[in-house]
């Protein structure tokens, strides 16, 4: 298909203007030729050959518009050699072209105009009848492409000799407007997300190459128009690619599957009022090397079991649980790790097997029995040892089949076993004191606190933690937080951990302190304070100009050299303006905030490449150190969000709608593209000293605004190269934002030829609001 495609588009190009005997002469040359190497001797071939005989058969072209653009006609017809003329309306026939495949390119036409077309098949005994076609429209230059309706997985296969590397082949249905421009989105997962186009497209089909086994895949087709300014609606698509083992059903190579039908039982109460709880599930198919088991709960630290791979129970020896907890486990083999299985609830003591005042009679009745008549005892001791044996097994197994189930599935570890392992972030809880509230969000609060280390040495740090009565859900994330926040290590822009530990029952997470606050605030008070520094300058102004003016009036015989003097006087005045709020600003330059956007960067480098995507990237989320170091904070999947009038609800999550990408937006895809997005929003609100970003657009309105190709323009204090940073970061592609390594590199060459207000002028931001307003604006205007 591509060999002929290629041979069409060499020869419509050689052959196209060509009076029909000249393309008659080239389509017998090519009809003749019985390899490719005398193909290209057919471009020229007026006068090589007799007249070309016409035989009485129909073309049989069979000819169907295969897809259309504004200047733009594909036609589709059965596989051969054909010479093609081209009719406008009612006009006469054009100039020949020729084509040999099943498709015919006509490019350069005129917008919004009806064409038809006339082809003859060439053979080598000749050239048939003509046969003419429908007439076929190109696109009005307003014309808004339509959504498509139907996508299909035509197949997946394996792609090499790499396991699970696979490909998919994905096939479209156009809709009548027959569409030749497509726009698809394809994502995976944070980091595989992939958008190319599809242009002039000679079939509704494309392939997905180096796709994951066992992957949940989405697709977002669009149709647009020639240039893609205009798109359609998306239509999404999703699949699953086959697991490891559905390809290969072996546990060497593939990690086994997720364990299945979890269930819970408390076998037993203690004394002491803790529990043994039991975990149960079903046998697989491909037996496991072994199963890892983690109990979480509020109250206690994880505690680990290992159990062998023939199991299908495990029992936790004496737990503590007062509230909920939540059980994980995962299946291991040489070939990987299983998905994660989880279950969820807290203890009812209704569900507790205990011995029952029942069987303590009984019991006793059987021993009375068993003293009065010895003929009985063995008889009685018999039955009551299969008695016990058949319970035991019936209560852990739940039925008679149980006892054809061999006893060592019954696996426990000791609970000395159970910790887990020390690590270097776990602290004790006597080293923090606890201080005031820094903070409160909805899932928990932030306490300043000082934590004493082996030393005696004493630092401030930042503890985080839960509200009372916290959900499964919220332990989970608190936890997943911990982890991420271990897993992206230490870094001198972001947030980093200190530790954890848990205090009065409840897990706190300890990080770095920043007294200055987060970014925007920090902004903000700056620009409250400039501003408020030139209103109050002002009345000074307005009080010295009421005196010039008496001057005036009092020594009008000397009014030229008053002019002249008074001039000095204003701009003497004006000059002393700028002096207080360069004195007040003396300690903020904007290479400090440029500074900022670099350390930004710099941190969110170092995130992307540990696969950390942040979501939230604002400078709300970036904290300020009095050296003027900022990092970045709140990047683990549990977050305090504070602003309800930033977010909006969907279902129980809460979005920042004015920092989030395009493709965020309408397919809820965070990637690290969608960081860069994000990014730049953050380096317009640190060149606006803390504005609210899309200042006049409502909420509701962003997406529609965005989709139209709206992007916030650039502020006056603002140089033009600055400015080219901040809007490539909202390019409407993901892949052709700059990665966050370009921006560090782009805003280090702005830091190397900085001047004073060469790239960021903190003067114009004070006198674009001063012309807004005749008082200082307030900080919940911004």
């Amino acid at each position: 298909m591509l060999l002929t495609f290629f041979l069409f588009c060499c020869v419509t190009t050689a052959t196209h203007g060509f009076h029909l005997q000249e393309a008659l002469d080239t389509a017998k040359c090519l009809a003749l030729c019985k390899n490719e190497s005398c193909r290209d001797h057919c471009s020229q071939p007026a006068g090589r050959f007799e007249p070309y005989p016409r035989i009485k058969e129909q073309a049989g072209a069979n000819v169907t518009l295969h897809c259309r653009g504004m200047n733009l006609l594909i036609i589709k017809h059965n596989p051969g050699s054909y010479v093609i003329q081209r009719s406008v309306s009612t006009s006469s026939w054009g100039p020949a072209t020729v084509s040999n495949g099943e498709l015919s390119t006509f490019p350069n036409l005129t917008s919004d105009t009806l064409y038809r077309y006339r082809l003859y098949r060439i053979t080598q005994r000749g050239f048939s009848l003509a046969e003419t076609t429908d007439w076929f429209s190109t696109y009005a230059v307003d014309y808004q492409p339509t959504q498509i309706e139907h996508i299909s997985l035509a197949k997946i296969e394996q792609e090499s000799k790499n396991v699970c590397q696979l490909r998919a082949e994905i096939v479209f249905e156009p809709v009548e407007d027959r569409s030749c421009n497509y726009n698809i989105l394809s994502w995976a997962g944070e980091h595989d997300l992939i958008n190319f186009d599809l242009k002039k497209t000679s079939e509704f089909r494309f392939s997905l190459r180096d796709l994951k086994c066992n992957q949940n895949s989405t697709l977002s087709i669009q149709s647009g128009n020639d240039d893609f300014s205009k798109l359609s609606n998306a239509t999404l698509f999703t699949f699953v690619t086959p697991s490891c083992l559905q390809i290969y059903q072996n546990l060497t190579v593939c990690a086994p599957e997720r364990v299945k039908d979890l269930r819970t039982e408390y076998i037993q109460k203690r004394n002491d009022g803790s529990y043994d709880i039991a975990v149960n599930w079903s046998e697989p198919v491909l037996q496991p090397d072994n199963y890892t088991l983690q109990f979480v709960s509020l109250q206690l630290e994880p505690r680990l079991l290992v159990v062998p791979g023939d199991a299908i129970r495990a029992v936790f020896i004496n737990v503590h649980v007062r509230l909920q907890y939540e059980i994980n486990i995962v299946a291991e083999s040489i070939g990987g790790v299983s998905l994660q299985s989880t279950i969820s609830g807290s203890v009812d003591e209704t569900s507790v097997v205990e011995p029952s005042y029942r069987e303590i009679i009984v019991t006793l009745s059987t021993l009375a029995i068993v003293a009065m008549v010895f003929g009985i005892i063995c008889m009685q001791r018999r039955n009551k040892k299969n008695k016990q044996t058949n319970v035991e097994y019936m209560h852990f197994e739940g039925s008679m089949d149980s006892l054809k189930k061999p006893l060592k599935r019954d696996y426990a570890v000791d609970n000395s076993a159970t910790l887990l392992p020390q690590d270097k972030f776990q602290l004790v809880p006597q080293q923090l004191k606890l201080k005031g509230i820094l903070g409160s969000g909805a899932y928990g609060i932030v306490r300043l606190a000082s934590l004493e280390d082996e030393f005696g040495a004493v630092t401030d740090v930042a503890v985080k933690m839960m509200k009372d009565n916290p959900s499964v859900e919220d332990i989970k994330n608190f936890h997943q937080e911990i982890s991420i926040m271990k897993s992206a290590g230490q870094h001198p822009n972001i947030v980093s951990l200190i530790g954890y530990c848990t205090l009065h029952d409840k897990p706190l997470l300890v990080v770095e302190y920043c007294s200055n606050g987060d970014l925007q605030t920090y902004l903000r008070t700056i620009w409250q304070n400039l501003v408020n520094a030139v209103f109050e300058c002002r009345t000074h102004l307005k009080l010295n100009m009421v005196s010039v003016a008496t001057q005036i009036d009092r020594t009008k015989q000397e009014k030229s050299v008053l002019n002249h003097k008074n001039t000095c006087m204003i701009a003497n005045r004006l000059y002393d303006i700028q002096q207080d709020v360069i004195k007040y600003t003396e300690n903020i330059t904007s290479a400090d905030l440029l500074n900022f956007a670099r350390q930004v960067a710099t941190g969110m480098e170092f995130l992307s490449s540990n696969r950390v995507v942040h979501r939230d990237l604002a400078a709300r989320n970036v904290l300020v150190r009095p050296d003027r170091v900022v990092k970045i904070s709140d990047f683990g999947l549990s977050r305090d969000i504070y602003r309800e009038n930033v977010y909006r609800k969907k279902g129980n999550s809460k979005l920042p709608l004015k920092w989030m990408a395009i493709e965020a937006l309408t397919h809820q895809i965070y990637t690290t593209y969608s960081d860069v997005w994000a990014f730049g929003i953050l380096l317009w609100e640190i060149v606006t000293l803390g504005a609210t970003p899309y200042p006049s657009t409502p909420t509701n309105k962003i997406l529609q605004f965005l989709k139209s190709g709206y992007r916030m323009e650039k502020p006056p204090n603002c140089s033009r190269e600055l400015y080219s940073i901040m809007y490539s970061c909202w390019n409407v592609r993901p892949q052709s934002r700059p990665t966050f390594t370009e921006l560090k590199q782009n805003l280090d060459k702005l830091l190397s030829n900085y001047s004073e207000n060469k790239y960021l002028n903190l003067c114009d931001v004070l006198y674009e609001s001063d012309n807004e307003n005749n008082e200082p604006s307030s900080i919940n205007a911004r």
